[in-house]
């Protein structure tokens, strides 16, 4: 019997994958660090979510915390726009969305596109700071709201229209693996150049649909093409053996 999804678990994964978020959204190295909460204004980042339950991840940061955030993302933006914040924010909440996904909190669930609007500093939410590896710091406060079991859920697409989604075709992406390299490097690239990847070659390969992680697998030969073998779908799950075309 599957474990209940509970708001204080999902809030744990928040809080737990936050600064791993962080490293991926903005690079370099990042820790989490104990330090007081801030109020004032700031910013609100909501990403609904479904499947195994209802529900959505609120992520708050204060007005100079969202501002240092764009600035370390864009450092061309000495005073980031408010659009600016936005993006760079929905970005950082896509990226922690998706790992907490993986989690066995999080089993099932499926989290939706992000929203990000000023707000005031909410009362309830588990604080994170986080430490950049040039000494910056930023301050955060997470929780999970979980939709009421008895609350109707949404109604489903009609036929037709739902028919007429599935036959939109996605482009589907393989990647092997990610590399960062100065600019001089790049350059200096050229036939013969080889580029460390960074991966050991039995790990998984990662399938994405735009920039969303939807699974990982193993590279096969499919009919005399490269294919992939899905072992596990983002979310937990592990299908035996179904293999998409790399």
């Amino acid at each position: 019997m599957a474990t209940p999804l509970t708001q204080q678990d999902l809030a744990r994964a928040l809080v737990r994958e936050l600064p791993g978020a962080c490293a991926v959204a903005f690079g370099g190295t990042v820790s989490a660090i104990d330090a007081p909460g801030t109020t004032g204004e700031g910013w609100t980042v909501a990403v609904p979510f479904g499947g195994a339950a209802t529900g959505r991840f609120v992520i708050w940061t204060d007005a100079l915390s969202a501002a240092a955030c764009a600035t370390r993302a864009r450092p061309a933006d000495e005073a980031p726009s408010d659009a600016a914040i936005t993006e760079v924010l929905a970005a950082l909440a896509t990226q922690l969305a998706s790992a907490v996904e993986l989690t066995p909190e999080a089993a099932g669930l499926l989290a939706g596109a992000p929203r990000a609007r000023r707000t005031g500093a909410p009362e309830a939410g588990d604080i994170v700071t986080v430490a950049f590896g040039d000494g910056a710091t930023a301050t955060f406060r997470v929780a999970a709201e979980l939709a009421p079991a008895e609350a109707p859920s949404p109604a489903p697409l009609h036929d037709s229209r739902l028919e007429a989604v599935l036959e939109v075709d996605l482009p589907l992406v393989v990647r092997f693996g990610r590399a960062v390299m100065p600019l001089r490097d790049v350059a200096d690239l050229g036939p013969g150049a080889v580029v460390d990847m960074g991966r050991a070659p039995d790990e998984p390969v990662e399938l994405l649909v735009g920039e969303r992680l939807v699974a990982r697998g193993e590279v096969v030969i499919v009919a005399g093409n490269y294919g992939v073998r899905i072992t596990e779908i983002a979310g937990g799950r592990r299908p035996a053996d179904l293999e998409g075309r790399g």
